[in-house]
């Protein structure tokens, strides 16, 4: 599961929320611009 910020009003919300409205948008505001959250852990990889 994906976690989103909005732009504008800062609400954080899943991508379940964003499947509610048509387009892509804050499920709060509307506002278009969105921000994927990372997570905050580091995954590191064996080298070959």
């Amino acid at each position: 599961m994906a976690h989103y910020k909005c732009g504008k009003c800062g609400k954080e919300f899943t991508d379940e929320d964003i499947k509610l409205l048509p387009g892509i948008r804050c499920p709060y505001c509307g506002y278009r611009v969105i921000y994927k959250i990372r997570p905050s852990s580091i995954r590191r990889v064996k080298a070959i």
